[in-house]
């Protein structure tokens, strides 16, 4: 585990400024983080691997070491591009690893790359808040997110209309037997009486609130960072902050996202 106290020193130097400051002002932070962030960079990985045993926890650690690469390279944009895939893949593994579900519809739909057409089809969390009020709506406050009744937080389909995503739906038959619950909906694609759900994915918001969800913690500082990096790539871009010093803003930067995340995570 990694000693955060150690790396205290550095996280005061931010000063819980944005990146963005930086950015926007060509601000250069001097020295040589090179050698910190590399030791810090391999516990993480470390850590991940040892926490996690799906096979798409390797995005993740590939995101982090590419993240590296650009950083090191000065490579501003694509750098905080796969800071921001690394926070979200890694908070999808441990919302994964929190559900007691066989063949669980999140892991598939990574690993099939068959999750953009779950997206198109208008499959949606927009926020935690929709997936809880969800549940609440078929169990009331009584309900255990981790088994089966994870899928009534998605959308009701007749046969017909659910066939095509049967390894992302659940028989609505089998989560009433297994949730003691009665349910009553109808195919939200025709109106027919609805036969299965079909899971809905989380967007980049719901998954940082899943997160806290799943965890009871607040995760409004790491939306904050979410919206940071999102912010480097659109509108700005950030391509002439001085490429030679872009390893020091970026090793700082993700000394604070780690302290921030691996707490809900490990």
């Amino acid at each position: 585990m990694i000693d955060y106290k150690k790396y205290d020193r550095y996280i005061k130097k931010f000063k819980n400024r944005s990146i963005l400051d930086y950015l926007i002002k060509n601000e250069i932070i001097t020295g040589n983080y090179d050698d910190i962030i590399s030791d810090l960079i391999d516990d993480e990985i470390s850590m991940i691997n040892d926490k996690f045993d799906m096979p798409i926890k390797k995005c993740a650690v590939k995101a982090l070491q590419s993240a590296y690469f650009c950083a090191k390279n000065g490579m501003a944009s694509a750098a905080f591009e796969n800071n921001r895939f690394f926070l979200e893949r890694l908070s999808l593994l441990k919302i994964i690893s929190c559900m007691d579900i066989e063949n669980n519809p999140y892991e598939l739909a990574l690993e099939r790359k068959e999750w953009h057409e779950l997206i198109n089809n208008r499959f949606t969390l927009y926020g935690s808040a929709q997936f809880v009020g969800k549940l609440n709506h078929y169990y009331g406050k009584n309900f255990d997110v981790k088994n089966v009744s994870v899928y009534t937080t998605g959308i009701p389909l007749c046969g017909i209309h659910s066939k095509k995503f049967a390894m992302y739906s659940m028989d609505i038959s089998k989560i009433e037997k297994e949730t003691n619950i009665k349910i009553n909906e109808k195919c939200s694609k025709c109106d027919k009486k609805a036969t299965r759900f079909v899971i809905a994915l989380p967007k980049a918001g719901a998954i940082i609130g899943l997160l806290g969800f799943y965890n009871n913690k607040d995760t409004r500082n790491i939306g904050k960072l979410y919206a940071d990096y999102s912010r480097v790539l659109h509108p700005y871009g950030f391509y002439s902050y001085p490429k030679e010093y872009l390893i020091n803003l970026w090793s700082l930067d993700l000394i604070r996202l780690f302290t921030t995340i691996n707490k809900l995570i490990f």
